[in-house]
């Protein structure tokens, strides 16, 4: 069974037939955009949060107040908020007509999204933990420096989607055809 199309106007389409089976109306489009916006602002604010504070531990602030911190924020804010970033984004995908994998912008920003979020559950945040308790205990925090470099490179990471975003920049992804649309083999 087909899905049902018809012929859009959108500046990135214009003629091409698009599925509707998927779309949402405007008003739901425009909330759940503002919903990934609103969540993926607080994603890039709760890791500038930890990036501040293990950079604070780092240059020699007290461990004891800095990194139990650190952890809390990356705990209770960065990994909800990672998640939340991750699923908007791509109910987006799969509920406008940008789709997940048409345009090379929103497959980059949805595997940059996957792999930080990624990181996040299973290398920063854990990190955190680590250094909380390496704190607490009064013992030196192993790596400060690795904390800062990836709390550092998180925030990168989280600049350059919203870069993409704003810029759309590479095209459609281009597609095999299918099946019917492949050209007869030749029969030399």
């Amino acid at each position: 069974m087909s899905t049902p199309t018809t012929r859009t106007t959108h500046p990135h389409q214009a003629g091409r037939p698009r599925r509707t089976g998927t779309r949402l109306p405007p008003q739901w489009r425009k909330a759940l955009r503002a919903a990934h916006v609103t969540v993926s602002i607080g994603l890039l604010g709760s890791d500038a949060a930890v990036l501040t504070l293990v950079s604070a531990g780092r240059l020699g602030s007290n461990p004891v107040t800095v990194y139990p911190a650190a952890h809390l924020i990356g705990q209770l804010l960065l990994l909800p908020l990672a998640v939340l970033a991750l699923a908007t984004g791509v109910a987006l995908g799969l509920l406008t007509p940008w789709g997940l994998l048409r345009y090379w912008w929103v497959a980059i920003s949805l595997a940059i999204t996957a792999g930080g979020t990624a990181l996040a559950t299973f290398v920063l945040v854990p990190g955190l933990g680590s250094a909380a308790s390496a704190a607490l205990a009064r013992h030196p925090v192993a790596d400060a420096t690795g904390l800062v470099r990836d709390s550092g490179a998180a925030c990168c990471v989280l600049i350059a989607t919203i870069a993409l975003s704003y810029a759309k920049p590479f095209g459609t992804v281009r597609r095999k055809p299918r099946r019917a649309e492949r050209p007869a083999p030749s029969t030399l």
